[in-house]
């Protein structure tokens, strides 16, 4: 005797909870790996990695650059590609992905110094959240140029370090071929002859109008080794002032920095960016100003340029003030 269950039409019929093949969201060039910083009263704060898929950058859509940041914010991001295996199932996670893209800014940061000063360490560090143990001697045949994409204060960007070393390629070179948006002069805090490269660089930036006219930060690398530091700080801070940069010292063996530095690279970018807007916008609305308020505009420049307002924010360690 065969007897027939009838199954209510709200029941969910069972089905395999795993995948058959295990689903990596590293694998394919459609993930990226994106690091979200913010700049608080406290300094920089990291809120760590995410894998995102490149799809889902859109003005539209709930993935879009503002509302990720709101999400990672809270610790609640669950990101998971349109194409896993787990699509569909009791875990998966949609979302309405627009084929709107949105334009993420790119850009081109040099770093300038000596080899040994750390340099291919710190883009390392850049790259990942991740503590790495960056006196291995195996970086030193990892330069060249890495990408990160970054999200700092809802704003996300792609950075692109640029890490040659100095025998290889001068710094003229580097500058006139990559025409970067920024540059990182690096030097070891327990080597002299690394920072008298670093002076030289700095000459040569001084000297093209660079400093003026881009960001350029200056490092004291390796600043854990203080026993053996025959740099100072303040020599540091007097030579970045005297050439109108900003600074900072880290050690990428023990993290110390790293993050501000790469958030201030990022912040001193947008900032030259910012301005030079301002004074174009400035510019073409003088074309319509009366004789009169151009002269009114024109003394408040002035007055603002012989009036300190703050000198703590004009400070060259302050990486998030022009």
């Amino acid at each position: 005797m065969t007897i027939s269950v009838s199954v209510a039409d709200h029941i969910r019929p069972r089905v395999c909870s795993l995948p058959e093949k295990a689903y990596n969201p590293r694998s394919g060039d459609e993930l990226y790996r994106l690091r979200t910083f913010s700049i608080t009263n406290k300094g920089v704060v990291n809120y760590g990695d995410s894998i995102i898929d490149r799809r889902s950058r859109s003005n539209t859509s709930v993935n879009s650059t503002a509302s990720r940041y709101v999400e990672l914010k809270m610790a609640a991001v669950i990101l998971v590609s349109p194409a896993s295996p787990w699509q569909g199932s009791c875990c998966s996670y949609t979302t309405n992905v627009s084929t709107e893209t949105v334009d993420i800014p790119k850009y081109r940061v040099v770093l300038l110094g000596d080899s040994g000063t750390g340099k291919t360490a710190l883009v390392s560090q850049f790259m990942t959240s991740e503590y790495m143990n960056t006196y291995d001697a195996s970086l030193d045949d990892e330069f060249g140029e890495k990408s990160v994409s970054v999200l700092l204060d809802g704003e996300e960007s792609e950075m692109v370090f640029i890490d040659h070393p100095s025998s290889e390629m001068s710094v003229e070179n580097s500058l006139s071929t990559y025409e970067p948006h920024a540059c990182v002069v690096v030097y070891s805090v327990v080597n002299r002859a690394t920072f008298k490269t670093a002076e030289d660089i700095l000459n040569y930036l001084w000297r093209e109008n660079y400093t003026q006219e881009k960001s350029v930060i200056v490092v004291g690398n390796k600043a854990d080794l203080e026993r053996a530091r025959v740099i100072t700080t303040s020599e540091g801070k007097s030579l970045a002032a005297s050439r109108d940069c900003k600074f900072i010292e880290t050690s990428s063996g023990i993290q110390h920095n790293v993050d501000e530095l790469l958030v201030g690279i990022l912040k001193q970018i947008r900032l030259r960016e910012s301005r030079e807007k301002k004074k174009i916008r400035r510019s073409n609305s003088r074309l319509h100003c009366s004789r009169t308020s151009l002269s009114l505009n024109i003394a408040k420049e002035i007055l603002q340029k012989i009036c300190i307002i703050d000198s703590k924010s004009k400070s060259c360690e302050n990486l998030h003030v022009l």
